[in-house]
This record gives structure tokens, C-alpha cells and sequence, in this order.
């Protein structure tokens, strides 16, 4: 009744809303899979969605908001908002609420305060309980297992970092968020699902390299089941009514990826603008970009901007200036010329900002830009700004130098098909932007051919359907091996004559427990993690080098073993590091122990040695919990190899896309003097 007086009332005052078309995913209850990867959230937050759940019986349990993958850890709640037996039910507080009907859509919420757990049905409580949990929301309508997913529709997925009041829960329900939220700083999550796609949808209020962006893809990778997919919300209850358009957030996004010397339209960073409403559009007039990062400003010799649609991955460049912008300062004020491309639409809008690098950039100067404003007619905007994202270096590539060999290694888990259609296009897209001169490869399983026709490299793989992958710029001479599985060796020889020996391998994890992935558990014991890793991961290296490697060796050839070792190194277990390793240190982890005693240097901590400060991971990327295991390396051994720049790539080249699989990548560019 009060929307509808509303309505009368601004068309009698001759105020007219503009509704937007309203969008929901529709979830099959059986095998979708939306991630998130969201990292968890202490003591104050908020749950928030409409659900209208299908007309099939009740599982015993449908997850709404769960943690996804690798989420069942004893410190946290993965399971905060769930229905039970058809009662809304917070699952770490042993919290059960009201009923929520078949067939109709319905707003579910719980909120934490930091002493009471509290959840509403329709907006109002139905359950109280004096704790407090920490959460892990990283995925939707499902957690680990297809036996708990949520069969229905759901829109407005919000997640905060705070506790929401009934009253607040009240006047926003039946509205989309705006930037006038009394909490609005506080907003981690919003999933409107207006983009939705066979890929993606955007978290609107998404920061930093970790934007959250939700992930579409299936329990099952193979076969041909039914992706989740949008559908118009028929809700009676929520209006989406904008009146003048309004921004809801500017966020800027650097790269962290590394630029060779030469490099032209890198990336530097991106601007996701999101606007609400189509009437009175905003217009964007000028940025002010601060190079205050950049060790030497002539690195960069020009600068271009592009409006680049409205998904992160997306072909659209449309030049927004009409000519050269030459950075000789610290500051630069680009006034943008193109009328039409300035414009906001409602929804996400991207601005690019590229570089073009000098070929005289020395290896190892530091670039960088920051976006300090944005103008739009008398507003300007200080966008959000990324707190965890890398530095970006000048490298060297084998381009402009024939004794630089890059080495790129990555698991692509269950060849590159975990992301909707188009994951394995984004793995070729990635090691094209690496310009790797040979990977290593794990999990290619059945994605090889196409990979190779993709990047046009040689290939090594003992079937069409394998574990093992290497594929290089330059000629393979194959080296047998009765381990297949674990071992890919290969001589490869340069254009200069240099033969260099390369090993892709895959080693067996502890799974008593396998820690890389649980060590955010109380109670572990890490004697235990060294004993597995000695009789399984162990052996496999110690057969490899034996029977895979020093045979093949000359005195003066160098070699390179790339792989996933799933086994976290002695040199990043410290006690100095176990902050970030939830209180454990393993300093007794055997693997990387014996490859330093028989000479092979772990590239990333040869370039990285401070484990406190350099302690991103490898394992596994894409979940929140789990940002600090390295288990993806690249070894060398030789007298005559030297690394001169390693990153662990675990953004893609577009920036603010989604990753496509579970791994970061690992790049390493070494010179073979």
C-alpha cells in the first residue's frame, strides 16, 4: 500500500521514477554453482536476499549464502544463512527461524551485532541468540555439495560488514541499494544479477583485486547441464524506480601485472563507474592521474584512455581524447573530448587507462599510476582506491632479447572448463599476455590442442586427455618417462643454440589432512603435514630427478622444474610468517628442503626473499580464505640461469575480470648468460 501512494504521489507532484528492468538468477538446485569467493567477515555483519524458492520438496538443507569450496573449517560459520527444513536457519549459531513459503518471494536477513545473532523473515525477527561468529559468504545458493543446493530464483544479494538495523532492513527491502545508505561504507557485497551472463556477474560494490565478482559455473565442469541463468523478476514487492541518475561507486583498479620494456597499450589501470538511472545522465569531463609511482616518468611515453564498455572483459576501445598525452610530471589533468563515450549508461561503465612503455625502460623500474579524481560537470569524485594489489616492474622479454627465456607455470584446473563457456579462452588470452616463452602445465585434460592452436606453441603431452602440458616458443626433444602423471621432461633449444632442460610436474598432497587448503583449522598439527609430504610428494620429486632428469643433464645445461608441487615451501612456513598461515609454522617441510640441496633455487624467493612481505599464494586464488598458500613453482639449477623478475600472476591482463580457474600462475623471466 505505501508503494503505491508513493507512486500517485510523485506523479500528482509530477516527479516521474524511471523503472529499470529487474533481473534474478534462476538456480536448477542441482549442479550450479555460483562462487564468490568472498573472504570471511568477524563479529558485526549482514545477510541479505530475496528468494522465491521453486515448487519442489524441501531438501533437508538449501543453502542461500554458504562458503563454497574448501570452506569446512572449524573456525568459522560456512553455512551463516541456509534454509532448514524449510526454516530460515543460521547454521553457527545453531539459529532457526521463521518458515519461508514455496512458490513465492520472500526476504530473508540475518544479522550479527557482535553479542546476538538475529534473523527476519519478511522484515521482521523471528529469531534471537546471545553469540557471535565469524562467516564465510563465498558462494551462492550452494556450499560444497549439489545436496544442499537452493532450487529457486534470488535477487538482491547484499553483504555487509556491519550489523543493520531492523529499522534499516525495513526502509531498503523493497528498493535497490543507493549510495545514500546510512551503511553504505560497509557494503562488501551486492548482487543484483542485472548483468548476469554465462560468465559473470559484477559485485556493484567490489574493490581491489579481489572485487568478489560472482563466478558462474557447475559442480560438475564436463557435460552439458544448465548454467544458471537470469530471468525477469516478477516480485510484486520490489520496485526498481530510479529518479535523476546518481553514482553508486567509482573504484579504481590498478594492474599488477609487470610491463616488458616496449610494451605498447599495457594496462595500467581501470575505472568502474556505476551508475543508477537513466534521466539527467552524468558525464565524465577529466581525470587527474598522479605518477608519483613511477621510478623514471620517461618509461611511460604516452597515455591513452578508453571507454571500454560495460563487462571487464570486453573488445570495446573507444579513444576518449583526441590526442597524444605525454606524462612529464608527476600530475596530469586529461581532459576527455569524446562526447558520446563520456556519457554514463546505467550499470557499469569502464575507463581504461594504457601505457605505452619506452624500449630504453630499464629491467626492474617500477610504473604505476593512481586515478585522484574524477570530474563529472561539478562533481569530482575520489575514486575508491585498491589496498591489495602488487607493484608493477619493467621486465625484459625474449623479443627484445635473445638470452631471456620466460617461464610461465599454471594449473588450470580440469582443463580451464570451471567458468562458464569461456574459460579456456581466458587461459589463452592470459599466456599470450604473459609472453611466456614456455609453460608448464597442469590439469589440461582434454583443453591441450586447443591451447596450443591458441598460442601457436610446440607441445609436449603423453595424450590428448592428460594430466601434463608443456608447450614452448621453441623446438621440443622429448625425454621418456614411465611417469607420465607426474613428470612432462623436455629439451628445449633457443634460437641462439642454448639447450635448456624443462620439466612440467605434478606432485601428490597430504591428505592426512591436506593442508594447503585447511590450515585456517584449529588443533592441526604440522609434523604431520612434513611426515605426508615426505612419503608422498617427496618420492615423486626424488624418482623424477633420478630417472627424469640427471641423466639428460650436461655440466653446462640449465634446467627449470615448473610445477604444481602441492606442498608449501620451508621458506614461507616461518615462524616469522605464521601470521599469515593461522598461527602454524612448518619449517620441517620437506620438498623444498630437498630441491635446495640439490641445487635448485626457488625463483619467486630468490627475487622475494622476505616471506612476511611477500607472502601471497598460489593456492587457491579465487577463495577469500586461502590467499597465502604457495604451492605453484618454478626451480632452476645453473651456474649460468639467472632470475631476473618472478610475480605470481593471480589477476587477469583485463583488468577486473575473473580469474578461470583455482591456481594462480607463476612467471619467471630468467637470462641464460
Amino acid at each position: 500500500m505505501k508503494t503505491i501512494l508513493s507512486a500517485i504521489l510523485l506523479n500528482l507532484l509530477g516527479i516521474h521514477a524511471y523503472a529499470q528492468i529487474n533481473w534474478a538468477v534462476c538456480l536448477d538446485g542441482k549442479d550450479n554453482n555460483l562462487r564468490i569467493g568472498m573472504d570471511s567477515i568477524c563479529k558485526c555483519w549482514t545477510l541479505e536476499a530475496w528468494i522465491k524458492p521453486d515448487m519442489d520438496e524441501w531438501k533437508k538443507q538449501e543453502v542461500i549464502i554458504g562458503g563454497g569450496e574448501y570452506s569446512r573449517l572449524n573456525s568459522l560459520d560456512y553455512l551463516p544463512l541456509v534454509i532448514d527444513n524449510g526454516r530460515i536457519c543460521n547454521v553457527g549459531a545453531g539459529l532457526y527461524g521463521g518458515e519461508v513459503p514455496k512458490g513465492k518471494w520472500t526476504y530473508v536477513a540475518a544479522v550479527c551485532d557482535g553479542t546476538h545473532v538475529i534473523l527476519y523473515v519478511d522484515g521482521k525477527e523471528t529469531a534471537r541468540k546471545d553469540t557471535a561468529t565469524t562467516i564465510l559468504p563465498g558462494s551462492i545458493g550452494i556450499n560444497e555439495s549439489a545436496e544442499s543446493a537452493f532450487g529457486g530464483c534470488m535477487d538482491e544479494v547484499r553483504i555487509w560488514t556491519a550489523a543493520l538495523t531492523e529499522k534499516e532492513l525495513q526502509q531498503w527491502m523493497y528498493r535497490p541499494l543507493t549510495a545514500r545508505h546510512d551503511k553504505f561504507p560497509y557494503l562488501k557485497g551486492y548482487y543484483n544479477f542485472d548483468d548476469f551472463s554465462d560468465d559473470l556477474s559484477l559485485n556493484r560494490a567490489g574493490e581491489g583485486r579481489m572485487s568478489f565478482h560472482l563466478r558462474n559455473g557447475r559442480l560438475k565442469q564436463y557435460g552439458n547441464a544448465p548454467l544458471a541463468y537470469a530471468v525477469k523478476n516478477d516480485n510484486p514487492l520490489f520496485h526498481a524506480e530510479y529518479h535523476a541518475q546518481q553514482l553508486f561507486k567509482v573504484v579504481s583498479i590498478p594492474s599488477e601485472w609487470d610491463a616488458d620494456k616496449g610494451s605498447r597499450d599495457f594496462q595500467l589501470l581501470k575505472l568502474r563507474i556505476e551508475a543508477q538511472g537513466e534521466k539527467s545522465p552524468l558525464r565524465v569531463e577529466e581525470l587527474t592521474l598522479d605518477f608519483g609511482l613511477c621510478s623514471v616518468i620517461e618509461d611511460i611515453e604516452k597515455i591513452h584512455v578508453y571507454y571500454a564498455g560495460s563487462k571487464p572483459r570486453s573488445g570495446i576501445r573507444h579513444k576518449l581524447t583526441d590526442k597524444d598525452i605525454v606524462p612529464r610530471s608527476g600530475k596530469l589533468h586529461i581532459r576527455l573530448t569524446d562526447k558520446e563515450h563520456t556519457l554514463l549508461k546505467h550499470g557499469t561503465n569502464y575507463l581504461l587507462i594504457t601505457a605505452d612503455i619506452s624500449p630504453q625502460a630499464a629491467q626492474g623500474n617500477r610504473l604505476g599510476a593512481t586515478a585522484l579524481s574524477v570530474r563529472m560537470g561539478r562533481k569530482t569524485i575520489t575514486p575508491v582506491q585498491a589496498k591489495d594489489c602488487l607493484p608493477i616492474w619493467v621486465t625484459k622479454d625474449s623479443q627484445s632479447d635473445v638470452h631471456i627465456l620466460k617461464v610461465l607455470q599454471w594449473n588450470i584446473w580440469h582443463g580451464g572448463n570451471h567458468l562458464g563457456k569461456e574459460g579456456r579462452e581466458r587461459i589463452i588470452d592470459l599466456i599470450k599476455a604473459s609472453h611466456a616463452d614456455v609453460v608448464t602445465m597442469q590439469e589440461a585434460y582434454g583443453s591441450q590442442e586447443m591451447i596450443a592452436q591458441g598460442i601457436g606453441f610446440h607441445m609436449q603431452t603423453a595424450s590428448a586427455d592428460d594430466n601434463l602440458s608443456l608447450y614452448s616458443r621453441y623446438p621440443i626433444r622429448k625425454i621418456p618417462t614411465k611417469s607420465t602423471f607426474f613428470s612432462n621432461p623436455a629439451v628445449l633449444t633457443m634460437p641462439n643454440g642454448r639447450e635448456v632442460y624443462v620439466n612440467a610436474c605434478w606432485l601428490r598432497y597430504a591428505y592426512r589432512p591436506e593442508y594447503t587448503c585447511s590450515y585456517a583449522n584449529y588443533g592441526m598439527d604440522p609434523r604431520q603435514w612434513a611426515a605426508e609430504d615426505s612419503i608422498l610428494g617427496m618420492e615423486d620429486m626424488k624418482r623424477l630427478l633420478i630417472n627424469d632428469c640427471y641423466p639428460y643433464l650436461t655440466s653446462s645445461m640449465p634446467a627449470i622444474i615448473g610445477g604444481d608441487f602441492n606442498a608449501g615451501s620451508h621458506l614461507d612456513w616461518t615462524r616469522k610468517a605464521a601470521s599469515l598461515h593461522f598461527g602454524y609454522a612448518a619449517e620441517d617441510l620437506p620438498i623444498s628442503r630437498y630441491m635446495y640441496e640439490e641445487g635448485f633455487k626457488d625463483s619467486f624467493r630468490v627475487l622475494h626473499p622476505d616471506e612476511l612481505e611477500r607472502g601471497e599464494g598460489t593456492y587457491a586464488v579465487i577463495f577469500g580464505q586461502s590467499q597465502t598458500s604457495r604451492i605453484d613453482f618454478i626451480y632452476g639449477k645453473g651456474n649460468n640461469l639467472l632470475p631476473l623478475s618472478s610475480k605470481i600472476i593471480r589477476t587477469m591482463p583485463e583488468i577486473d575480470d575473473v580469474w578461470p580457474g583455482d591456481h594462480a600462475a607463476v612467471l619467471t623471466t630468467y637470462e641464460i648468460k
